[in-house]
């Protein structure tokens, strides 16, 4: 289904809030909150006229299970992708960078080197990536294509990546594809990963959104067992694909969703390979944290 927005978006500065927004785009839409509630219900959304008044009027804002219900409103009252979304508050107690990795520390050591001030300004709307898994069973390209939606003014999307166990970090490539071109890219070798910036092509104003579509290779020929894709936010759109060599197939694949990557899998499902060494998953509206397949060798 193609979903059509109205032209004529309420006009709010970058820094209005959650509430401001809601209520500008209700009394643009003229739809009176038990209609709200209802049309929500019809989606399987249950969410009761008297919370909706006090997200309306600021006294609360939608907690993080709410999200999927903000993304029905975007839709039902007519504004972008992520309009409201980005302007609900963060959470009141902040964690390190990226703390759902096991290689946080090295990642936030590599953010210095770069711009600590250009994490956490985008939100990931949707990411669709294919892995590329050769006859060596290394995983030597990741493809992806990522829309994003700015939640501060923003001029740069931050990559991470890391190798398999020994991989060499000078191995270790990015390259941008569209919607931007590579910046400045920094490694470390104690955890075979890299940290790159993916210049935008314009400044970023809240509730902006961009796509870009860029590339990692891997040259080191480590074997590979399993790909995981992070997120420290929720409600990414995701999508993922792993291609295997026809020559060198696993013999048994299943799914990865931990709250961190060295976390047990919250998950116990296998997946079928296609004829031509194909397998995925879809996440429509991911939690922090991971999701990703692990494959086993015979």
């Amino acid at each position: 289904m193609v979903r059509t927005v109205q032209a004529s978006v309420p006009v709010v500065s970058p820094e209005a809030s959650f509430a401001d927004a809601l209520r500008l785009a209700i009394a643009r839409r003229g739809l009176a909150l038990n209609r709200i509630r209802t049309h929500l219900a019809d989606r399987g959304l249950h969410v009761g006229v008297a919370t909706l008044s006090t997200w309306q009027s600021g006294r609360r804002v939608p907690r993080e299970d709410s999200r999927a219900t903000v993304t029905a409103l975007e839709e039902l009252l007519e504004v972008p992708p992520g309009w409201l979304t980005v302007r609900i508050p963060p959470p009141r107690t902040e964690t390190q960078p990226y703390a759902v990795v096991d290689y946080a520390e090295a990642l936030s050591r590599m953010l210095d080197r770069l711009r600590r001030d250009a994490h956490g300004r985008l939100r990931n709307v949707t990411v669709l990536e294919e892995v590329r898994i050769d006859a060596q069973r290394s995983a030597y390209l990741r493809r992806v294509c990522q829309s994003v939606v700015a939640v501060q003014p923003v001029d740069r999307l931050i990559i991470a990546h890391q190798g398999e166990a020994g991989c060499d970090a000078e191995r270790l490539t990015l390259r941008a594809e569209s919607g931007c071109r590579t910046g400045r890219v920094a490694r470390s070798p104690e955890a075979g990963a890299l940290l790159g910036e993916l210049l935008l092509d314009r400044v970023l104003a809240v509730g902006e959104t961009a796509v870009v579509r860029y590339e990692i290779e891997d040259r080191n020929k480590l074997p590979a067992t399993d790909y995981q894709r992070f997120s420290e936010w929720d409600g990414m759109h995701y999508v993922l694909e792993v291609q295997f060599d026809r020559a060198a197939l696993p013999v048994r694949v299943h799914e990865l969703r931990r709250r961190h990557t060295s976390g047990p899998n919250l998950v116990q499902r296998d997946l079928m390979l296609t004829p031509d060494g194909r397998v995925h998953v879809i996440e429509p509206s991911a939690p922090s944290g991971t999701v990703g397949i692990a494959w086993e060798w015979d």
